[in-house]
């Protein structure tokens, strides 16, 4: 049986793969996600529907960068990386032209009941734009 934190390790390869049909065998049919842009999604589907169309737009990578759990709630610092595959000019963090990358690091809570995520809970620490037309060729 995988700790917390290691089966947090597959949560998170399983997001950065896009392998959304086992993504949401993490997560309780009724969870709530609050965003670190303070939207809030309800449901499982609601979740997979929202990030499945932000990676129409942009690659997103996130990194571990620490985490632990009690096995009843598990905090994690997070590293992501969004670089627009086109442009975006309603992309949920803000505007994207083709090439601009965005790098979030936050900390998430993510309460766990029976193995699977309930609640999970973010917060920015940092946001950093690198835009396209910044970045040395």
């Amino acid at each position: 049986m995988m700790s917390p934190e290691e089966r947090f390790a597959d949560y998170i390869d399983t997001f950065n793969n896009r392998n959304y049909e086992k993504l949401i065998t993490f997560y309780s049919p009724d969870i709530k996600l609050m965003n670190g842009t303070g939207r809030e999604l309800i449901g499982r589907d609601a979740i997979v529907d929202c990030y499945t169309k932000v990676n129409e737009r942009a690659s997103r990578k996130i990194a571990i960068c620490a985490c632990v759990s009690d096995g009843q709630t598990l905090a994690a610092e997070l590293k992501s990386t969004f670089t627009a595959m086109q442009d975006a000019p309603d992309f949920p963090s803000g505007p994207m032209a083709k090439g601009d990358q965005l790098y979030i690091n936050s900390f998430v809570f993510y309460d766990i009941a029976d193995g699977l995520y309930v609640k999970i809970r973010a917060a920015i620490f940092e946001r950093r734009w690198m835009r396209a037309e910044d970045r040395p060729e």
